[in-house]
This record gives C-alpha cells, sequence and structure tokens, in this order.
C-alpha cells in the first residue's frame, strides 16, 4: 500500500531522510506500520525519534491522518488506506 508520509517542525526525521515529505510503500496498514517501515529503511535515529526509552510512541509527536488529528489512545495501531496522507510533528510549548 502506498501512502504519503510528512514531518512538520520534526527536524530530527527529516534530517536523516533528507525531505520532509515522502511516498512510502507499507506492508502493512496501520500508523506503526509507517513508523516500523521508517526504521527498517533509514535506521535507529528514527526509532529513537519516535519511541521513548521504555519503547512508547513519544507523547511529544502529533499525528494528523488526512489532515484530521488522531486520538492520544492507540494512534500507532490506527489503520490507514491506500492513498492516505499521514503528518507527524513535535507538539511545542513556550512560555
Amino acid at each position: 500500500m502506498k501512502i504519503s508520509v510528512e514531518f512538520l517542525g520534526f527536524p530530527m526525521i527529516s534530517d536523516v531522510i533528507g525531505k520532509t515529505r515522502l511516498e512510502l510503500a507499507i506492508a502493512g496498514n496501520t500508523v506503526k506500520d509507517v513508523i516500523d517501515e521508517l526504521v527498517r529503511t533509514y535506521g535507529e535515529k528514527i526509532r529513537n525519534s519516535f519511541y521513548d526509552e521504555n519503547g512508547r510512541l513519544d507523547v511529544t509527536i502529533q499525528m494528523m491522518l488526512n489532515g484530521k488529528s488522531l486520538t492520544l489512545s492507540g494512534k500507532d495501531h490506527t489503520p490507514l488506506n491506500e492513498g492516505d496522507t499521514i503528518t507527524f510533528m513535535l507538539l511545542l510549548a513556550g512560555g
């Protein structure tokens, strides 16, 4: 299945990949499958950018599917369809 993947405000990912948007073919159909494919293709720096030291999806990562925000609970298991766009962003805080 082919999907579009975007990285907004996520320099540690786009620096490794070399761009902020790409088309990706995945064997599965979930957000986790997208992350797994990115890790297989681009290595441990990608894994470390997505997961905390306990192997859980980092809570500072916001995800959008086709322009709509995904809920925090179980968002990495959200099913995807051919042609979807998944956007990964870092939550920013300021003061």
